[in-house]
């Protein structure tokens, strides 16, 4: 079924996948956002219902935002489940925003696509020509006489994620804004202050390091995501090849030195999954063997425990399969609470199996991020380059 704005369709499945599709010209950055809003007041009730890329997910994972790695195509989707929506939730609105100071006339239509397992519930189409606004609300999932419904709504707002987000209820702090608003909506009357970062901190060649300081007596739970193009068969990537014809096995890791001068090395090969609330204060909290994961690998550093910890060097590997880095639009997100959201991407590459990614040093309490995004032969070679000092044999997940 195609809709037109202001269609809706009736869910018939607690599950949904909702796809958004387009193709994003550089410099554009166009981020997703999900607001669930409670049914008494049409906003949310405070950080957990925001849904973006510093936040992907709500804690029962009722709402799941898995983004796009790619520019073109870019393919981000929404996974909905409604049987787990807090019942004091009536509407989840979905939005899109683009960095300032580019509108959406930069982007050909966008796509969106509403599926329940393999089967299409519908489509709906934004025609993005003529639209000088930097933000759009989408479409919304909500409940009306207790039934879950579906509805395209296609309309244009003209700030960006700040005021958008503050339209919804969310009131941020001007420092953290992630792009320019133009206007503020009214305040909500009774506002929820919100502790939410909106920026976004990309680090390459022209921007390689960042000093984070502590907001409080430690950063919190720090969360490292690798994650690579996982489009469709049409345009898969390199990978997702390599995954059908020679079962391509890509892993993230780290190399950690403590300020006693203690080593140690977190890593799917030779089980090395380390430990959150004890030494090395670094876990790996799965070992993704295909690339199907919609999450991908993801490493969690405590980082109130940050003072006890001197360096961490991140890397990634190829434990099986040919490498061409290039082709994978891989990229590294490290998410710091009350801190802007880190991004590295592999941009560029060659046949050697190891990527040391980011450095992150202890500079007097801070962190310095520094973009590395050097290539070893392995990871015996990324050691000696950074210093470590392990003692290596050969290994294997087998």
């Amino acid at each position: 079924m195609q809709l037109v704005a202001g269609g809706n369709i009736a869910l018939v499945s607690e599950v949904i996948e909702v796809l958004i599709k387009t193709t994003v010209p550089n410099p554009v950055e166009l981020d997703l956002t999900a607001y669930l809003l409670a049914e008494t007041t049409q906003k949310v009730r405070g950080d957990q219902d925001m849904i973006f890329y510093g936040q992907t997910q709500t804690a029962n994972q009722s709402v799941v935002l898995v983004q796009s790695v790619s520019n073109s195509p870019f393919l981000t989707r929404f996974k909905i489940n409604t049987a787990l929506i807090d019942p004091q939730i009536q509407k989840v609105v979905l939005c899109a925003t683009l960095n300032a100071p580019h509108d959406f006339s930069r982007l050909p239509a966008v796509q969106i696509d509403v599926l329940s397992g393999p089967q299409m519930l519908a489509q709906a189409q934004v025609e993005t020509q003529a639209r000088t606004e930097k933000a759009l609300i989408l479409a919304e999932v909500y409940k009306h006489n207790h039934q879950w419904k579906f509805r395209f709504i296609n309309q244009g707002f003209n700030g960006g994620l700040k005021p958008l987000a503050e339209n919804f209820g969310v009131i941020i702090d001007e420092s953290t804004a992630h792009t320019s608003p133009t206007p503020t909506p009214t305040p909500t009357p009774t506002p929820i202050k919100s502790n939410i970062n909106l920026s976004k901190i990309k680090l390459d060649k022209n921007n390689s390091s960042i000093n984070l300081t502590k907001k409080g007596s430690g950063f919190g739970k720090i969360s490292v995501n690798l994650n690579w193009n996982k489009s469709q068969p049409k345009s898969e990537s390199f990978f997702q090849k390599l995954t059908r014809a020679n079962a391509i096995d890509l892993d993230l890791g780290a190399m950690v030195q403590l300020k006693d001068g203690t080593i140690d090395l977190v890593q799917p090969l030779g089980n090395r999954f380390g430990h959150f609330d004890r030494v090395p204060y670094i876990q790996l909290d799965a070992d993704d063997r295909t690339g199907a994961s919609i999450n991908g690998e993801n490493l969690h550093i405590n980082g109130n425990q940050w003072d006890q910890i001197e360096r961490v060097v991140i890397y990634a590997y190829i434990y099986k399969g040919a490498a061409q880095w290039a082709a994978t639009d891989g990229v590294v997100s490290i998410r710091i609470p009350d801190q802007p959201e880190i991004e590295v991407r592999l941009t560029e590459g060659d046949q050697l199996t190891t990527c040391a990614i980011v450095e992150l040093k202890n500079v007097k309490g801070a962190i310095q991020a520094n973009r590395e995004v050097r290539y070893f032969k392995d990871q015996q070679l990324l050691d000696q380059f950074y210093h470590f000092g392990f003692r290596w044999t050969q290994g294997s997940k087998d």
